[in-house]
């Protein structure tokens, strides 16, 4: 195996080195970002974290603040909220996961290893589209979930690792601010711990001051969420903890859900990577970087997996995602052992998964940007595929909105705000807004974030302006009614692309907001 230079793989000499590979990997992969995150709007759960975002926290009801950290400091350096804007610490954040990959990869199995493993990452759909380019927690949880393996396995793998206690100190620090990205960053402390309870030559480390110092290094990163959740009755936690509550079993939400992961991964990715998984516990504890591997990947996998039988967690797929990531590392070096022996079948399974992945790249963004697929049955109704939703519907900015307010004479009173009745919509109206007005969500049981925003005591008297599409707004004076003295329908905005309406948005002024409306979790 060779680990600097140049390789011979599969017969043929390499020009670059497998470092050199990962840079044009980067590189490349990072262009198509910026050029996709420019072109298409920003998905219901990006709009919501920009919402956090104009609300900066300790943290959130849903998740811990680094994502809305992110997007906030992005927002204040340059002066802009454009797509490409804050999606970019985003973008810059899965460079150096990929690069992560590939150190992480040779040093357990080699260079070649690691590149392949970082390749195979970067063309999974789940990996490459959304934890690369969205705004969302998982971006920034891989990466210092990543930075935080890198010094364990220096820690832990090593005979004797030189200063210690400044590496224990570092994983502390990275585990607390994977922590602070996603609550999911927790299955590392299990993994890690259970490595060393069946490690005998490890066990020493319980001894060790290290590890009770990386738990108090962590705790200090980690300690924003803690005091907000301590103001809060703890209601972040509370809720997390309450998505896993018996339903009743039902054997089709599990068939689902590992659907769906092999979707979010590729099926000819994921059925390797969960060989893989097997392969490692297989290799047992005598094999220490496949037995780490193991222990710190199988916690996500399998739980989340497992409560997907009687939970309605829909579909979550990304759940499992910490835990697949690290099964690229040894699948990367089975990739590699495939080349080295000349096998065709590792080299075309290679070159077909690259293929399919750009070409569903292209087809899926290009019909995001311009929704080409409904020329070929132009009868279909706005967001459909003939009965069933257009997914990439959900990328429509509500563009049209800001001047819709402004030729209704809505847009710039102080005495207004804007508010819906689902939390992912406020989120879009919030973003197409930018800031213009308030925007509330009023909903007795989901507002999610939004019910910590602001005090509904402190808009009392104001006119609000209740904004929605239009099959969302069932029944507004209904729901409303009883707390404004009067509301009346203001028209309806139509959203297009390429000239298709998509979404049809309806706007009521809703007079003298006089009574708070009953917030949920309080």
């Amino acid at each position: 195996m060779v680990d600097h230079g140049q390789a011979n793989v599969s017969g043929v000499k390499h020009r670059l080195s497998a470092g050199q590979a990962t840079v044009v990997l980067i590189v490349v992969g990072a262009a198509i970002r910026v050029f996709v995150a420019a072109s298409i709007g920003l998905w219901n759960d990006e709009s919501y974290a920009f919402s956090w975002a104009r609300h900066v926290s300790l943290s959130y009801y849903d998740h811990p603040p680094m994502t809305a950290w992110l997007v906030a400091l992005m927002m204040h350096l340059t002066g802009d909220v454009g797509p490409l804007v804050i999606r970019l610490p985003f973008i810059l954040l899965f460079a150096g996961t990929t690069w992560l990959c590939f150190v992480l990869g040779r040093r357990l199995f080699g260079a070649w290893s690691g590149f392949h493993a970082a390749l195979l990452m970067n063309l999974s759909p789940v990996f490459t589209l959304s934890t690369a380019t969205c705004l969302l927690p998982d971006g920034p949880l891989m990466f210092f979930l990543l930075a935080c393996v890198w010094l364990l396995t220096k820690v832990l793998l090593a005979p004797a690792p030189r200063r210690p206690l400044a590496l224990w100190v570092g994983v502390g620090v990275t585990f607390g601010l994977a922590m602070l990205s996603k609550y999911l960053a927790a299955f590392l402390m299990f993994g890690a711990g259970v490595f060393l309870l069946t490690r005998p030559d490890r066990r020493r480390w319980l001894a060790h001051a290290g590890p009770y110092v990386a738990v108090l290094a962590a705790a200090a990163v980690f300690s924003p969420v803690l005091i907000w959740n301590w103001q809060h009755d703890w209601v972040s936690f509370r809720w997390q903890t309450s998505r896993g509550q018996w339903s009743g079993l039902r054997p089709q939400w599990l068939l689902l859900n590992i659907g769906g992961q092999a979707a979010w991964l590729l099926p000819w990715i994921w059925g390797p990577l969960v060989w893989q998984l097997w392969v490692c516990f297989r290799a047992g504890p005598a094999d220490g970087k496949r037995w780490l591997i193991a222990w710190l990947a199988v916690g996500p996998i399998v739980v989340f997996t497992a409560v997907s039988a009687w939970a309605r967690i829909g579909t979550l797929f990304h759940w499992q995602m910490p835990g697949y990531i690290l099964l690229f590392l040894p699948l990367g070096d089975a990739v590699r052992r495939g080349l080295e022996r000349g096998r065709a079948l590792a080299r075309w399974w290679l070159i077909l998964a690259a293929v399919f992945t750009a070409t569903a790249i292209a087809g899926v963004g290009s019909h995001a940007v311009t929704g080409w697929v409904k020329s070929l049955a132009p009868h279909w109704p706005p967001g459909k595929f003939g009965s069933l939703p257009d997914p990439t519907v959900e990328m429509l900015d509500y563009t049209p909105l800001p001047e819709a307010l402004a030729q209704r004479g809505l847009l710039g009173r102080k005495d207004t705000f804007a508010f819906t009745n689902r939390w992912f919509i406020a989120g879009k109206v919030d973003y197409a807004l930018k800031g213009r007005l308030e925007v509330l969500c009023l909903n007795q049981k989901d507002a999610r974030a939004y019910a910590f925003f602001h005090r509904q005591e402190d808009w009392l008297g104001k006119d609000g302006i209740l904004v929605g599409p239009r099959q969302y707004l069932e029944d507004p004076r209904g729901t409303y009614g009883p707390y404004f003295d009067q509301i009346i329908p203001m028209g309806e905005v139509e959203v297009r692309r390429f000239g298709r309406v998509e979404i049809v948005l309806c706007i009521y002024l809703c007079r003298n907001y006089r009574t708070p409306f009953p917030m949920p979790y309080r």
